[in-house]
């Protein structure tokens, strides 16, 4: 039997540790303080609700089983200890002896069961983070023993937030069946830091701390508020006034606004330093022609300058991409460099693949992306500049601006587009954010599946091996053979990596490792008036 202690992602160290208050920061922790963050509309607190923002406020009501540290290491939260064995087959979780719910009634090993149930059928990465659980076994109220019909490598990682596994007490939501409409989620009852406190439709939500929470000493801040701010003038107004002390730039600002607010006195600019990350991608379906010809994806690839994207137009904020993998990914490869610039090339290929040029122009391709004022960085922008990078190498392109998110979504699923501006996050492990893009068994209508249509039995099996293996090493060399095969496959161009970066005030200390979304180990440095 194998027992974990300093489960450090990478390495997979094996023992046993407790819970703890992160190492010391810089600065001594003040306690109390309120933190106002500026937000958009936060539409549900339901804890599976794929909005980004629900996941901020949800993350902080509920507890997930372990979570990332300072160091971006797997370690103890519900979970304080478990156990691996029978081949990576059998998990023994033991909760925490004092973790309760906030209402008093503690978590208990049928609650965890119960969670684990709840994200299997409902959440939309449930299948890909737990779908090998086959049974459970209660040994007492605070000991679970998970059974899986096979090994799977991504388990302990995609537990460590609570936006892919909130612990959730079963006396409160009762039914796996109608989970997601049932009215328990106006006022969500959770074991993390916080307990939802006053909010007034479409203005606001606070949360208040959680005097009882199970991690002695934490959380610092008395309360945080999500402060839902539309208007773009008001939003870089309050930042600059402090009427907001913590925001994400990409909600405020375009990139080329951040020079300017990096000026302001009060305010600090940091960049996340986790291991999760995402990339602006433009997808090919891979059913329609000419994009079913590798050679012309791989034309197009040579025929983008993404240098100049990244470099340039977004002042360095963002790097291209290089692979199939975010380069913050632990199983990104660090020798890959992606498609250099070569116009011959793309020339050459696209001749090979029988588009030769006829008064200037070979074929026409659509593009859809998502309109202004959604994040232009991210969609119209790109979708220009790949658009006048194309009509070097005499491919036109018809930009096809969607309305909204559920416009793009929409189309998207129907897999009623040439091209596609999408963004999707590697959700920490390939088994879970990754493959979902490739796979064959995942090309759905629905966003963010295998919209693409790209299949290879070879990429198939490849992903299903990787996940199923539980040592490093051979994950690694597993993830770099696919990366390869991709490469040169060209089912989407990867454009440039997202970066996620926030302005807070330069005395509140910000935990910008992990998932970012550790805001009980948030304080204030200096005690605020």
């Amino acid at each position: 039997m194998l027992i974990w202690k300093n489960a450090i992602f990478k390495v997979l160290a094996l023992a046993m540790f407790a819970i703890a208050i992160p190492a010391t920061h810089a600065a001594t922790p003040v306690k109390g303080g309120t933190v106002v963050y500026l937000s958009s509309k936060i539409p549900s607190l339901n804890p599976l609700h794929s909005a980004y923002e629900v996941g901020l406020v949800t993350s902080q009501i509920f507890a997930s089983l372990t979570r990332m540290n300072e160091n971006n290491e797997i370690s103890p939260y519900i979970a304080e200890s478990w156990e691996i064995s029978n081949g990576g087959k059998t998990y023994t979780f033991h909760i925490a002896p004092n973790a309760n719910f906030h209402d008093g009634k503690p978590v208990t090993s049928e609650d965890l069961a119960f969670s684990f149930d709840i994200v299997k059928k409902h959440h939309r990465f449930g299948p890909q983070m737990f779908g090998p659980i086959s049974s459970y076994e209660y040994p007492d109220a605070k000991t679970l023993i998970v059974h899986l019909s096979e090994p799977h490598g991504p388990l302990l990682l995609a537990a460590t937030t609570p936006r892919q596994l909130p612990v959730m007490p079963k006396h409160v939501y009762g039914s796996a069946d109608d989970f997601m409409k049932q009215d328990a989620h106006k006022n969500p009852v959770g074991s993390g830091p916080f307990v939802i406190g006053d909010r007034k439709t479409d203005e606001y939500v606070s949360i208040d701390r959680n005097e009882d929470h199970f991690v002695a000493g934490l959380p610092y801040l008395d309360k945080i508020i999500y402060q839902n701010v539309q208007d773009k003038t008001a939003k870089r107004i309050g930042l600059r006034k402090n009427q907001f002390q913590l925001a994400r730039t990409d909600s405020v600002m375009r990139f080329s606004d951040i020079k300017e607010f990096k000026k302001v006195e009060h305010l600090q600019f940091t960049e996340y330093k986790g291991i999760s990350g995402g990339a602006i991608v433009l997808e090919f379906n891979n059913r329609r022609e000419p994009l079913n010809n590798k050679k012309v994806r791989q034309a197009i690839a040579y025929a983008v300058n993404r240098s100049q994207l990244s470099g340039v137009l977004h002042g360095g904020y963002t790097k291209q991409s290089r692979s199939p993998f975010p380069a913050t990914n632990v199983f990104f490869n660090k020798k890959l460099q992606g498609y250099p610039l070569d116009l011959d090339k793309a020339n050459k290929l696209l001749d090979e693949a029988g588009y030769p040029e006829k008064d200037g122009v070979r074929f026409e391709l659509g593009l859809i992306f998502i309109a202004p004022p959604f994040m232009p960085d991210f969609q119209q922008l790109p979708a220009e500049f790949v658009a006048a990078q194309l009509k070097k190498v005499g491919i036109k392109v018809r930009l096809e601006p969607q309305q909204g998110f559920a416009g793009w979504a929409k189309t998207s699923a129907a897999w009623d587009f040439d091209m596609s501006i999408n963004w999707p996050g590697d959700k920490t492990d390939p088994a879970i954010g990754i493959s979902r893009l490739y796979v064959c068994d995942n090309i759905k209508n629905q966003a963010y599946t295998n919209t693409s249509g790209y299949c290879d039995k070879e990429v198939d099996r490849i992903f299903a091996e990787a996940a199923l293996e539980s040592n490093y090493e051979k994950r690694t060399a597993l993830y770099h053979e696919v990366q390869d095969i991709l490469l040169d496959e060209m089912p989407m161009l990867w454009l440039f990596d997202t970066p996620s970066m926030f302005f807070h005030h330069k005395e509140l200390f910000f935990p910008a490792y992990g998932t970012a979304e550790n805001w009980d180990v948030m304080y204030w440095t200096k005690a605020q008036n």
